[in-house]
């Protein structure tokens, strides 16, 4: 039976199952091993619970607190803001750290070290498991296929976007940019073929990863501020995400610029960081917007993130790249109407529109005009309200994990799934 890093038995279930992740995971201190910033592992925590796995064998790069990918100790370095995440629950997800790798640059220059690292590792895993779930694009994504293939174990490939989108957006030049779109070519091209040799699914409105539980505070608590109660005249806009070049931050920027210069009182409030941040400061400064944001950087304390939404009467996300937001559900769920792009998956989590405003990627004028008319609006921002807060509601982890569990039980009908009761 396998062993936690606490000394707790970790008992399998009748249908074991591997799921290897890309995103990066720290080791505290205290050994306990937490995410750095993704919230894919809650959502298989979710899984576990709805289907019949016990504990799940997690696959992820694991980087020790305060070293380099190497195990070098890092000079000023500081991992203090994912101390303040929640850890794995390693009695659901059984960690096999990887070995981690720093960025697509990275990722390209440690390749060698670590299929000879992680092909043996994946392996060990893989021999004796019903199911693999490999999340792509990701970096063990191949090597893991082959072993699963080679081992004779069922595989599906989980597809969470294309990397070749994210890095068109880049600002990087040069040889770094040429190496992103080399990383970002490989990538896709693997995930190409994993979905061709195997079932896979896409995400999409219907089946992604949500972040919201059924427990989170709903958006009618207490601490909600309704959509049209803004007594003070000041119109609070929300973002939350990854500070990165697709996200459209300076759309976003130029956009309360115009607002601010029409009259309006807007305070912005930025929840997230990245490597933008500097940058994307330089730029407020420039804009004379810098006393209109609030910059409150990565906040990994659940009911802290959930209260800024709610204190919020609007919330935007101007990305110029995505899959399937989980930023916007968390928003429609604590009651906030939405303002997003048209690009990816957006637009059906908005139902065309039914549910949110949609906007050109990349304009500040659609941008702007689109806030100002909703915000102006009372009776559609209560629709809205209304109607993202239901769909939310449908749309939980729990829920979308009970929705992969059937879809993994019609697509893998051999395996010794439990005989279903009744309804």
């Amino acid at each position: 039976m396998p062993v936690g890093h606490d000394g707790r038995r970790t008992p399998r279930g009748p249908v074991r199952l591997t799921i290897v992740d890309d995103n990066p995971f720290l080791r505290a201190a205290d050994g306990t091993v937490r995410p750095r910033a993704a919230t894919f592992h809650r959502f298989a925590e979710a899984l576990v619970r709805a289907g019949p796995f016990g504990a799940a064998q997690y696959v992820i790069p694991v980087r020790t607190a305060g070293r380099d990918e190497g195990g070098e100790a890092q000079t000023g370095a500081s991992d203090a803001r994912q101390s303040r995440l929640a850890a794995v629950d390693e009695s659901l997800l059984r960690i096999i750290p990887s070995a981690p790798f720093d960025g697509a640059a990275g990722y390209l220059r440690r390749l060698p070290q670590m299929w000879r690292h992680n092909l043996p590792l994946l392996r060990r895993a893989v021999s004796g498991e019903h199911l693999v779930w490999i999340k792509v694009p990701g970096s063990n994504g191949a090597a893991a296929a082959m072993v699963a293939d080679a081992l004779g174990v069922p595989r599906f490939a989980y597809v969470v976007g294309s990397v070749r989108e994210v890095v068109a957006t880049s600002t990087r030049t040069g040889p770094s940019r040429i190496a992103a779109l080399g990383a970002a070519a490989l990538h896709d091209a693997l995930t190409g073929a994993l979905t061709r040799t195997g079932p896979s699914v896409g995400l999409g409105p219907e089946l992604f990863t949500s972040a919201i539980d059924s427990g989170d505070p709903p958006a009618s608590s207490s601490s909600a501020r309704p959509p049209d109660d803004r007594h003070d005249g000041t119109w609070r806009i929300a973002w939350a995400g990854r500070m990165a070049p697709e996200k459209g931050l300076g759309t976003l920027f130029r956009a309360v610029t115009l607002l601010l210069a029409g009259g309006r009182d807007v305070e912005l409030t930025l929840l997230g960081d990245g490597p933008e941040r500097s940058r994307l400061e330089a730029q407020a400064q420039t804009l004379g917007i810098t006393e209109a944001i609030c910059w409150e950087g990565y906040v990994g304390e659940r009911e802290r993130y959930l209260a800024a939404l709610q204190a919020s009467d609007l919330f935007v996300l101007p990305s110029l790249s995505e899959g399937v937001p989980k930023v916007i559900v968390e928003a429609m769920a604590c009651g906030l109407p939405v303002v997003a792009s048209s690009v990816g998956g957006i637009g059906a989590l908005l139902g065309d529109g039914e549910r949110g405003r949609l906007v050109r990627p990349g304009d500040e004028i659609d941008l702007a005009t689109t806030i100002r008319s909703l915000l102006e609006d009372p009776a559609t921002l209560r629709r809205f309200r209304e109607g993202g807060m239901s769909w939310a509601s449908d749309h939980t982890a729990q829920r979308q994990a009970e929705k992969l569990v059937g879809w993994m039980r019609a697509t893998f009908p051999s395996l010794p799934w439990p005989r279903e009761a009744p309804a």
